[in-house]
């Protein structure tokens, strides 16, 4: 390879770090160093660019491969030594941490955390990774199979904040060739991740498998993949402020008006979704899905709901489009708690008393709604309130009632109202009569501010 390659990604770093202003005057950058050849072209590069006072790196062990990776973190550490580059290394045990989640997602999360810590234990204002463009033709591949819409399409994106930092691409635009080229014209070592060559991953299949079958039709596909994926956020960037102005007018706790949803175009109704489903704990949410709420929410199909990745559900109730997980129907995250004489505060705007409400201390024409109902003394003991769960029902005026059916085309609020319940299950849907059996003498109010 000729000195002139390695010119080439020094020139392409600069070019993309001015078009998005990357690096300020006398601020400081932190790379995330594994010890890869990206990694070790990345830091290399930004020591010769910003000098050895404006950058640090650390390296994160997640403790996953032994003596291998306790030897990539040796290296990294006589890397930045070498050099009088500022260090730090993070050892993480990502599969104690991981539970029932995923492993890579694991990983991810803490990855960051640690890359947000450590930028503020250097003063840096940026973290520079050394994603590249072969990874950003990689992940594009990996979003058409998952069927994403305009943000999947959009790739990696070059800049995105991190809490109070910036995350930073400087080598979005360079390809994975060029790297080899620059890591051998500087004489530079580097570490290999066994695991990288698994192609039981599914990236790294797509990368050993598929992008030399596309490179065979277009030795350029890289930097094609980069130029439309630009062309996509381009036109997302529209789409999604478009998106905002409409969420600020129409969203409210969580739900979106169906009839003003079905007013929108297709192009800024996706990005409304994906936001909705975003705030609800998603990530990416696929083209089909997103399709598939949009003929709920054009045929009107109130009570009807879509599955979503990520165990989330959307459903139109009522009037409304919400997103949750599926786990919890009514969404409010209320634990079981025992009821007693007096105030009993649920949720920040809802309360229930037990006895008779003092007059002086609650002014009924500040309520929301009130609901009232008399309950046998002998339930007290036992009484407690909890969210309401799939499938329950419970028996009044002679006959039993599932409260899926009782709330079917109900709003939101209505939905989210618990049930109150004592040893022998729920006795009330604040909203319905008292369960049979149980009615006395002792008023109970549930009350929305």
């Amino acid at each position: 390879m000729k000195k002139a390659e390695t010119k080439n990604v020094l020139e392409k770093m600069n070019r993309l770090s001015k078009r998005y202003d990357f690096y300020r005057n006398n601020e400081k950058t932190l790379v995330g160093f594994s010890g890869g050849a990206d990694s070790v072209t990345l830091l290399h590069a930004l020591h010769s660019i910003l000098g050895k006072d404006r950058v640090a790196a650390v390296h994160i062990n997640h403790m996953l491969r032994g003596a291998e990776a306790d030897a990539d973190e040796a290296f990294c550490r006589d890397f930045c030594q070498e050099r009088e580059i500022p260090f730090l290394s993070r050892k993480i045990d990502v599969l104690s941490l991981c539970g029932g989640s995923s492993f890579e997602e694991t990983a991810r999360n803490v990855r960051y955390q640690a890359f947000e810590e450590a930028a503020k234990e250097f003063n840096c204002s940026t973290v520079s990774l050394a994603h590249t463009a072969s990874d950003h033709l990689e992940t594009l591949l990996f979003h058409l199979c998952r069927g994403a819409g305009a943000s999947g399409l959009s790739g990696i994106p070059p800049k995105r904040p991190l809490g109070n930092v910036t995350v930073v691409r400087p080598l979005l635009d360079v390809t994975r060739d060029e790297i080899l080229a620059y890591i051998e014209e500087n004489r530079l070592s580097y570490r290999t991740d066994s695991t990288n060559t698994d192609t039981a991953y599914t990236r790294n299949f797509i990368r050993a498998e598929i992008v030399p079958l596309l490179q065979k039709i277009n030795p350029a596909v890289q930097e094609n993949a980069r130029s439309a994926s630009d062309s996509v956020s381009e036109l997302r960037a529209y789409a999604e402020e478009s998106a905002m102005e409409f969420l600020k007018a129409h969203a409210k706790e969580g739900a979106v008006s169906v009839q003003a949803l079905a007013t929108l175009s297709s192009a800024v109704r996706y990005p409304v979704l994906e936001s909705l489903y975003k705030q609800a704990g998603g990530e990416t949410l696929p083209r089909a899905q997103a399709l598939a709420i949009e003929e709920m929410i054009l045929q009107r199909k109130t009570g009807a709901s879509v599955s979503l990745s990520g165990n989330l559900t959307a459903r139109l109730d009522g009037e409304s489009l919400r997103f949750f997980h599926s786990h919890v129907e009514n969404g409010f995250g209320l634990c079981e708690k025992l009821l007693e004489t007096g105030k009993n505060q649920i949720t920040a705007n809802s309360f229930i008393y037990i006895g008779q409400i003092p007059e002086s201390e609650y002014a009924k024409e500040n309520f929301s709604f009130c609901a009232k109902i008399k309950i046998h003394e002998a339930s007290l003991p036992s009484l407690y309130v909890r969210e309401r769960q799939n499938g329950e029902a419970y028996r009044f005026g002679g006959m039993t009632r599932k409260l899926k059916k009782l709330l079917c085309g109900k709003s939101l609020a209505e939905k989210n109202r618990p049930v109150i319940c004592d040893r022998d299950g729920i006795i009330w849907l604040p909203g319905f009569p008292v369960a049979d059996g149980k009615e006395g003498e002792i008023s109970i109010y549930y009350v929305e501010i």
